[in-house]
């Protein structure tokens, strides 16, 4: 089962997803993946780092400008040594815990960026993954998604209340 948050560029989606992370371990629930924090300099956004769920740990994942070597998407550089730590989280996520992937973006969509780890979990029926899409990229995905891989989609809500992505990912796993 694929849960996808979806929501505007910029709205709020990785703010909201990190409040849901401590509901979603207060239900029991077993978590893996990451989310990519925004980075600001001077008040403007120069990248975003990779905060590992489980280990808490951060690296930087885009920079703009970005290390050399990197895939380029956007204003921003994907950092290779963030690149390979993602697909060590996403390698590592076991059958029985939430996969979260913070987010599929426009590389992915070409096949690229975390898309080579992240397909073989998402076709696995097996698993429960919660995945961060733009609106906007969002019908760009549903091609992607695995033929008789169940997903459900939920939108940022207004509220911004936590809850309801909890509520969700709960009722799609039971």
């Amino acid at each position: 089962m694929i849960t996808i948050l979806t929501g505007p560029v910029g709205g709020g989606k990785t703010t909201f997803l990190k409040a849901a992370v401590g509901l979603l371990r207060g239900r029991g629930l077993l978590l893996d993946g990451y989310l990519c924090e925004r980075i600001m300099d001077d008040g403007q956004i120069i990248g975003y780092d990779l905060a590992d769920l489980c280990s808490g740990g951060r690296r930087p994942f885009l920079r703009m400008p970005g290390p050399p070597g990197g895939q380029k998407t956007g204003r921003y550089v994907l950092d290779p040594d963030g690149l390979a730590a993602a697909e060590t989280i996403i390698g590592r996520s076991r059958p029985g815990a939430l996969l979260i992937i913070d987010e599929l973006g426009p590389l992915e969509l070409e096949g690229k960026g975390v898309w080579p780890a992240a397909a073989p979990v998402f076709a696995d029926s097996r698993r429960s993954c919660l995945a961060v899409v733009r609106e906007t990229l969002l019908a760009g995905f549903r091609a992607h998604w695995p033929e008789g891989i169940e997903t459900a989609v939920v939108e940022l809500p207004v509220s911004r209340d936590p809850e309801v992505l909890a509520e969700a990912v709960s009722e799609v796993r039971a």
